[in-house]
Order: structure tokens, then sequence, then C-alpha cells
């Protein structure tokens, strides 16, 4: 199945380029290697290997010292920049790559997939007009060694990246011959994670997801998801609301619940509504309706799942 962020082949052409976007259930705009933009029918294009996504089989890659998990951002041209995801480690990594809507606080889907121990992936292309509007995004990256000393737990991380940031930077970047900006992730987190008791963050930027636990009943109430929550706007308050019910509904399917009750109250409206756009979309649930009306009047949802 085809999705943006794939590299394709013109089959009756001497093409080739990436997937930018979707014009429809059929046709795709593709990025071609000389930088064009064009619109082609699915039926016309096959998924190939990208020239740039790579896999170091040296044996000497898995005894030196790897740096880990990394965005970076590569310049393509003067307008265009390339957004990679390094994965120097000995573990496989499957990621999820959301675009922010600053606006809204929204998140959008951009790619997904896997990318192998010693790999680096091209995982979105960005005009300099988003840069120096600033983007904002979040990854999502889980891990499998076959015989690991620990096991890593999911992680989650929210991303800022602006124009000024990429133009100051010229590092190398691992597993390849070229330079840019980056970002590491492994680094962010350990940082998190050494800091959170003294310096707690309004808005978390790297959450971990409790495996063991799925609850019966969620509060989205922001006052209970963060205590201290003054500094938030409406859009970064509707984002973490929307997260943790990701979060908790991924717990109960995973979990084998057959319900879950969602509490988001009534105030205006917006959060019970764009729950119930997401749960009308998800092919893991049944059905879903107000909760216990004597309970929680109409500031609850209860979930079926299948």
């Amino acid at each position: 199945m085809l999705k943006p962020g794939d590299y394709v082949r013109f089959i009756h052409a001497r093409e080739e380029g990436r997937i930018i976007r979707a014009f429809g259930p059929n046709e795709w705009e593709i990025e071609t290697t000389d930088g064009f933009r064009i619109p082609v029918m699915a039926s016309e294009i096959v998924k190939v290997a990208s020239p740039e996504s790579t896999v170091v089989i040296e044996h000497e890659a898995y005894n030196r010292k790897v740096t880990g998990r990394q965005l970076a951002v590569i310049p393509f041209n003067d307008q265009a920049f390339d957004l990679y995801l390094v994965n120097d480690h000995h573990s496989t990594c499957l990621y999820s790559l959301y675009e922010t809507i600053k606006t809204t606080g929204a998140s959008k889907g951009i790619t997904h997939g896997t990318l192998n121990p010693f790999t680096v992936a091209n995982l979105y292309r960005l005009s300099w007009q988003q840069l120096q509007e600033e983007v904002q995004g979040i990854i999502q990256l889980c891990f499998y060694e076959p015989s690991p000393e620990i096991v890593s737990s999911p992680l989650e991380y929210r991303f800022k990246i602006t124009g000024l940031q990429v133009l100051r930077s010229s590092q190398p970047i691992p597993l390849s011959d070229k330079k840019g900006y980056l970002l590491s992730l492994d680094q962010q987190a350990t940082a998190k994670k050494e800091s959170k008791d003294t310096f707690p963050p309004a808005s978390p930027e790297i959450t971990t997801l409790n495996l063991t636990a799925a609850q019966d009943e969620v509060d989205l109430h922001i006052e209970k998801l963060i205590p201290e929550h003054s500094t938030l706007n409406a859009a970064e308050m509707l984002r973490l609301q929307l997260d943790t019910f990701e979060k908790h509904l991924d717990l109960a399917i995973a979990h084998g619940r057959s319900e879950i009750i969602f509490i988001h109250g009534i105030g205006n409206g917006i959060l019970k509504s764009e729950l119930h756009k997401r749960l009308g979309r998800n092919k893991q649930v049944a059905s879903f309706s107000d909760a216990k009306k004597e309970k929680f009047g109409y500031g609850a949802t209860l979930v079926s799942l299948k």
C-alpha cells in the first residue's frame, strides 16, 4: 500500500521520486529526482527501495560507538530541505511522524515505517517558508532487538525546528556524507528523565507509554492531566487532551478491553467533537455513546471496542 514518503519508480518512464501527498484515492503527487512535482495515477508507479535509505552492513558498524536515534534536516537546495530519521543503533526502530497544526494544535499523520539498524530514512520534504514559520511535529518510536539487555520503552518526542536553527548548523550526519541540522532524540529523552523531579515542564516533550495498565475511566479535564496549566494556550491544552485520549484508547485495545469511558466535560463541545471524529475513524471501535447520564450527564463518552 502506497503512502506519503514512499520512494517510487514510474512503470512506463525512466523516472523515480518520492510521494508527497494524495490527490485522491488513486492519484498521488510525486516529486521526481530532478525536483519537479507532478500528479501520477497509482497504477503508473511502483514502490522501490529508496537510494537514501542505506543499511550499513560492515562488521565495524556493530563494534564502533553508536550515536543513537536522531532527526536531521539536510538542504536539498536553497528552497527545500529534507527531514531524515537516523537510526544509528543496533535495534530496529518503528516510527510514526505527525505534523502539528499551530493554529489548532491538531496533529496530522505524515508517514510511518520501519527502520533497520544503522539506517537513514528520508521522511519528509520541508520548504524554506515552512522553516521560516517554524515546523512543529511529533515523532513516536518503538524499538526491537532479538536479545536486548534492557527492553527500551517507546518514545514520543515533540519537536520544533526553525529556519535559523537549520542555517546556523552544519553538523556531520551519522551514516551519511552530508551535513545539516541534527537533533538527538536519545539525548533529549535522557535529559528529560534526569530533570523530571527537579524541573517539571508545563508541557512534556518526552513521554513514555505505560504498557502495563489500562484504565476503565480516563478523565481528560486539563487540571487532571497537568496541575500547572496556566501557561498553556487553548490549542496546547487540546493537543495534550487528545494525545492522552489516543494513548489510553490504544492501551485499552492492546489489553483487549471491551469498553472504556472518557470524561471530557461539556464546555464548548470542541473536545467531545474531536473525540467523536477520531472514534468514528478507528476500525477497532465498535460503537460509542454518552456514558451513564445519571453519573456524567453529557460530559462523558462510553467506547465499546471490538
